[in-house]
């Protein structure tokens, strides 16, 4: 049975029950594009869908994040956000730190930029907390 995105996303609303939600999930596995699931806004959706969204880029490899990490990172602007600590958790975990160090120094420039003191703090923890090369 073949799924759209925006089913999906329909899915993995947390309004929805446990079990539609985590349908979703399995259903997501088969999404090759995994930049629809990075910070969606979703009509209808918006952060209901944020911490199911971190969950599905969790189960995904280090290739297929590395493109995003700059993407991804965006997540960590606030950590109250929904699936914020789901995110840092799994990056954590990414073996190409090389990559990861790269891209957070890249957001960095952007936090700095913007003035914004609080990506800058949560950059500059993970970037503590990750063995970086």
């Amino acid at each position: 049975m073949l799924f759209d995105i925006d089913k999906i996303m329909d899915m993995i609303d947390w309004n929805n029950s446990i079990e539609i939600q985590e349908k979703g999930i399995e259903l997501a596995k088969n999404i090759k594009s995994i930049n629809a699931f990075i910070l969606p806004v979703h009509p209808g959706c918006n952060k209901n869908v944020w911490e199911n969204c971190a969950k599905i880029l969790a189960g995904r490899t280090d290739k297929e994040l590395v493109p995003y990490l700059t993407d991804i990172l965006l997540w960590i602007e606030d950590m109250n956000w929904p699936g914020a600590i789901i995110i840092v958790d799994r990056l954590k975990k990414l073996h190409d730190t090389k990559m990861l160090s790269f891209a957070i120094k890249e957001c960095e420039k952007r936090a700095s930029a913007t003035d914004n003191r609080i990506w800058l703090e949560n950059l500059s923890d993970l970037m503590d907390n990750v063995k970086l090369k």
